[in-house]
């Protein structure tokens, strides 16, 4: 099997496992001589096997751009298209790697979006990883060169936390980066924190300009229903890229049916997804399955949170570079 098999057989695969991969979130790039094949932006790592996912990206000049600190460097496509390279292209050039992941891995990021993480509170992690730790930067030229910044001397990194974001893998084969990204799925995993049995609610659908119905997957009922879940979503909602994008900066929580009909009746713009005290957790018949992927992770990023623990946020002008960006714009409309 050659390299272009193998890297699609693996994305196809980590695609269709939620705690890896959520919606059209994270990119896969290997390099070819002079070329980098890399995950378009908005396309599905799940569909690795059935859609052409990958773009060919000159490397040479980008390669020599970025050692000359030029991080707003534009890659250039060997063969322009409808597609467009990813908006994480850099970070794939960056590393020495024949094949680099990036991913929002659940069981990671359940740690990279705790105010305290640091590399020294791991010290069973594998040190031959030689893992290297980047604060929260905006995806792009700034995250670019705060990525390469903790790559100076130091080529045997395989490993890059990126804090409130996600993780980037480094390997020479697909083989090596499964068997990384086994390993760091294990160190990480958390037990998802126990709850009572939940009064599901019925599956009553809100019509208030839009219909709302409950959401199918029982278990996101309890980000309503649980008090403690129920602050987690007031007051640490934006803590990484992917949720702000699709989710926007702020959850719209209520207390009643009743106040739904009546804070919703005058909205211009409906919410995708709400959220009601003891009643339960209702999308818009029009979400998409990325949103719906997001709202997914979240919870799942949630739940593995001892009760004790301080989130990290982003703050508000780091949400509003997400949001009024073009790239992350574009990136949405082209998602299902």
């Amino acid at each position: 099997m050659n390299m272009h098999e193998s890297v699609r057989k693996f994305c196809a695969t980590i695609g269709e496992n939620p705690l890896l991969v959520q919606g059209a979130g994270g990119n896969v790039s290997w390099k070819e001589d002079a070329t980098l094949w890399i995950k378009a932006s908005g396309t599905w790592l799940a569909e690795a096997m059935t859609d052409e996912i990958f773009v060919q990206v000159e490397l040479k000049n980008l390669t020599q751009e970025l050692q000359n600190k030029n991080y707003s460097v534009t890659p250039q496509m060997i063969e322009p298209g409808s597609l467009k390279p990813s908006i994480e292209t850099l970070l794939h050039a960056l590393m020495p790697h024949s094949v680099v992941v990036h991913l929002h891995a659940v069981e990671v990021l359940a740690h990279l979006v705790r105010e305290t993480f640091e590399l020294s509170d791991y010290p069973d992690l594998d040190t031959t990883l030689n893992a290297r730790v980047v604060n929260y930067l905006k995806p792009g030229a700034d995250l670019a060169k705060g990525v390469a910044d903790q790559l100076e001397n130091s080529a045997q990194t395989r490993v890059i936390f990126l804090k409130s974001h996600g993780v980037i893998l480094g390997g020479e084969s697909i083989e090596e980066i499964e068997n990384l990204l086994s390993y760091l799925t294990k160190f990480f995993r958390t037990q998802p924190v126990h709850c009572d049995p939940m009064e599901v609610p019925l599956p009553i659908s809100l019509v208030c300009g839009a219909t709302f119905n409950p959401v199918s997957d029982i278990r996101l009922h309890e980000l309503s229903l649980n008090p403690e879940l129920i602050t987690r979503i007031k007051e640490s909602w934006a803590l990484y890229p992917d949720h702000v994008v699709f989710m926007g900066a702020q959850a719209l929580i209520f207390e009643s049916r009743e106040d739904v009909q009546r804070q919703l009746s005058a909205c211009e713009e409906l919410p995708d997804v709400i959220f009601i005290k003891g009643a339960g957790t209702f999308t818009s018949e029009k979400i998409s399955k990325a949103k719906s992927a997001q709202l997914t992770c979240y919870y799942d990023v949630i739940k593995r949170q001892p009760t004790d623990t301080v989130l990290s946020t982003l703050r508000e002008s780091e949400i509003a570079e997400l949001l009024n960006w073009d790239a992350e714009k574009l990136r949405i409309q082209l998602s299902k």
